[in-house]
């Protein structure tokens, strides 16, 4: 059974058994503690090697009370991100997630630019999937964040993030427009001949065409 070699004095075996597991997490906190690289290494690993079970004492980890340990999970999570294991991006996105709210802005700051840059990199097909459910929920918080993020969508992924936007744009809730001009604004210089059209489209409905106006900002799209 694998090994976390990143903890000295004791190695603990990835094993089903909660108090095994929470043991685990109690060490980790005390490492980064005393050593926040070494921590920060046994974190790493653990998200690497065994996500699956570990994944409740790494989620409880994102609401420990110690700064550090929050800021060290957010910069796993980012380091964790690999391409060769598609099937651990719905844990890191788990994970990451309510850090994304976390209410020291350095570690919410941390957390998005993961997510932005890292995650949204790697697994961008499940990075927008998620944000498109996020789009989609009656938090208002994690529907502006959804829109701010979806404009960071790569090309190939690009309708299917104006997909999310159109219905964002459709609630008319003024604390998601300025995020929502961002995201267009941003994919529109991106991709012009898949934005360009679709925004044509919106301009033809009654309840979208002041705010398409906004996001074209007398900018001229191709219409083909």
């Amino acid at each position: 059974m694998a090994k976390l070699s990143a903890l000295d004095s004791q190695d603990f075996p990835l094993s089903q058994e909660l108090s095994q597991l929470e043991a685990l997490a109690e060490k980790i906190c005390a490492q980064i503690r005393v050593d926040h690289k070494k921590g920060l290494c046994a974190l790493r690993e653990c998200l690497c090697q065994g996500y699956v079970l570990l994944f409740p004492v790494l989620r409880k980890l994102a609401q420990d009370e110690k700064e550090g340990v929050r800021r060290a999970l957010v910069q796993a999570v980012g380091e964790a991100a690999d391409p060769a294991d598609p099937f651990r991006a719905s844990f890191l996105l788990e994970i990451l997630s309510p850090l994304l709210f976390d209410p020291v802005p350095r570690i919410r700051l941390a957390a998005r630019r993961v997510l932005r840059e890292r995650l949204l990199a790697v697994y961008p097909g499940e990075t927008v999937e998620v944000l498109v459910q996020w789009a989609a929920e009656p938090d208002p918080a994690r529907r502006i964040l959804a829109a701010q993020l979806l404009g960071h969508a790569p090309p190939k992924l690009a309708r299917q993030a104006l997909i999310a936007l159109k219905h964002l744009a459709r609630t008319g809730e003024g604390k998601i427009r300025p995020a929502l001009l961002a995201a267009l604004r941003r994919l529109a210089r991106k991709n012009p001949q898949i934005v360009g059209p679709e925004l044509l489209r919106w301009q033809a409905d009654p309840a979208l065409a002041s705010f398409v106006q906004k996001a074209l900002n007398g900018q001229k799209l191709p219409q083909s």
